[in-house]
């Protein structure tokens, strides 16, 4: 399909534009443009594991180097890479980092409506593994960047183009070795932009536009418990499966304590407004509602709104003997925890291990330990994102509810950047795929999320 026709379904399917600022670029043909580039970008299979980020640097090195950005790959081994693209400004403020990862989550082909790497059209959407997490977002980025270069506009600050391997998996340390090894050319940079939150969508209405600007670290454990072998005719009572399993249940049915961080604050008391009774003055005064049993239970009673109070953990994986009638000599379980900016992972391990009322079992943390962070909105990059939404749809509020999960976000702003995840799609329920079956993005959301992107990068980076 070429890209005269991709531009005619995307216009038959897209509302009238809102109106753009003079001298602003065609965002129709920039679409039209963009649409191939997202096609052959989902066509490069960047599973990870084992990832091979590296085809997918080089695709980016070769789309900079035609337009004459400067830009280097940074070979992590493997087949895994970074690439780093640059738009000098003129010094006046430090640069805007605009971040995405390049790996994609493993697949079930046979559970797809179409190929999950071919890229295809179909029903006004681009689909393939990466769709929204997070290819879709690179290409905005992407794009941006050209369009200001094409634009021959001068800026304030450096726009900074940084594409990730392993975000998914965290093995191959994308963005750590750019923070450890290659930091000096990130040049000190203020802002991020990266994935993270979108806006939300109900009844075919944007309800809000959210802004990611903290979430919570992982911390990942393996939980070992030894015991005696032997034939599963005879049961051990102090086995490794009965250890593990005791163990385990003491540990999900201890409580984390309770704690409202300042973003969780300010997204309760945004919400407020549009709730009714004890849930709106539980949710206008959080802090008040938690010294409150009917209202506290009232906050609690949804899962999200739980998590954003308080650690989590999950079990997600068991291990035990292979076979039916052995009992074995060790047996092991996987947890997925998640901290709030604030919380001492160390400390929640030495809480988490209590809990357990086993001293015989081990705590195993899968990488390294790392602290939640969260961001300011008193920064030049909240303000253009206001300024854009007003332009765009006016009266929409703008909230911040923190990510219950992970990025590599936190690595950045562990050194001081302040990051926002914040990707400008309308995503109702049933869009957002990511790490889903038949994930794709609607040509309307390239067209919409390329121009708000640019919007808010131009306008921060002080174009002109």
């Amino acid at each position: 399909m070429n890209a005269l026709s991709i531009l005619g379904i995307f216009l038959a399917l897209m509302p009238a534009a809102p109106a753009t600022v003079p001298g602003a670029p065609n965002f129709d043909a920039a679409t039209a443009e963009a649409v191939p580039i997202l096609q052959e970008y989902l066509r490069i299979d960047t599973t990870n594991p084992p990832g091979r980020e590296r085809a997918a640097a080089d695709f980016f090195q070769r789309l900079f180097e035609r337009e004459g950005i400067e830009s280097r790959v940074y070979d992590l081994g493997d087949g895994r890479a970074n690439v780093l693209a640059r738009l000098p400004g003129r010094g006046g403020k430090r640069p805007i980092l605009l971040l995405n990862h390049m790996d994609v989550v493993p697949v079930d082909a046979a559970r797809w409506t179409v190929p999950p790497f071919s890229g295809e059209i179909r029903d006004g959407y681009v689909w393939g593994r990466g769709a929204t997490d997070m290819k879709g977002t690179a290409i905005c980025q992407l794009m941006t960047m050209l369009l200001l270069k094409r634009s021959g506009v001068s800026l304030e600050r450096d726009v900074l183009f940084l594409g990730t391997a392993d975000e998914e998996e965290g093995k191959a340390d994308g963005v750590q070795a750019m923070v450890d090894r290659f930091r000096g050319d990130l040049r000190d940079a203020e802002l991020v932009l990266t994935e993270g939150n979108t806006l939300s969508v109900e009844n075919g209405k944007t309800v809000s536009w959210d802004v990611d600007v903290t979430e919570k670290s992982a911390l990942w454990l393996r939980v070992v418990a030894t015991g005696k072998a032997g034939h599963a005719s005879i049961p051990e009572p102090d086995g490794a499966v009965a250890r593990l399993v005791r163990g385990l249940s003491r540990i999900l049915a201890w409580e984390p304590p309770l704690r409202l961080i300042p973003a969780v604050e300010a997204y309760f008391r945004q919400l407020s407004v549009t709730e009714t009774g004890d849930l709106r003055r539980a949710l206008a005064d959080p802090r008040a509602a938690l010294g409150n049993p009917r209202l506290r239970a009232r906050l609690l009673a949804d899962p999200f709104r739980s998590a954003c109070l308080r650690a989590t953990i999950s079990v997600t994986g068991l291990k035990g003997s292979e076979k039916v009638n052995v009992i074995p000599g060790e047996a092991s379980a996987l947890l997925d925890c998640r901290l709030l900016p604030g919380d001492d992972p160390q400390a929640f391990l030495a809480q988490l291990a209590k809990a357990a009322g086993d001293p015989a079992l081990r705590f195993e943390p899968q990488g390294a330990l790392s602290r939640a962070t969260e961001s300011s909105i008193d920064t030049d990059l909240f303000r253009a994102i206001l300024r854009a939404r007003d332009r765009f749809e006016p009266g929409v509020p703008v909230l911040t509810p923190p990510l219950t999960s992970s990025t590599d976000a936190t690595l950045l702003r562990q050194i001081g950047m302040v990051v926002y995840g914040f990707e400008p799609f309308h995503l109702a329920e049933d869009d957002d795929r990511s790490h889903g079956d038949d994930e794709r993005l609607s040509l309307a959301n390239v067209r919409f999320g390329l121009e708000v992107t640019y919007a808010v990068v131009s306008d921060v980076a002080g174009a002109r």
